[in-house]
């Protein structure tokens, strides 16, 4: 989605979403979340991906991702 000056539209939430599925171990914390977010641009990664198109399929993957590897490992999931 774009905004009236054609630039990708970027919430803290598309943020937050990004990490929780990518990194979540940052996600818990303020603090962690930030270091996170700044040091590995992940706004430019959200808009990348918002303009490819893959963003919820990027999602979806490392979400899935993760259950899986919780399975094999015998985490409760």
């Amino acid at each position: 989605m774009l905004d009236l000056f054609g630039q990708v539209v970027i919430s803290y939430d598309d943020l937050l979403v990004w990490v929780s599925a990518v990194a979540p171990g940052y996600a818990g914390s303020p603090t962690r979340l930030s270091f996170y977010i700044e040091r590995w641009d992940v706004a430019s990664k959200v808009r990348a991906a918002k303009l490819a198109g893959t963003f919820d399929s990027t999602i979806e993957s490392a979400r899935a991702q993760r259950a899986s590897l919780a399975r094999r490992l015998g985490f409760p999931g």
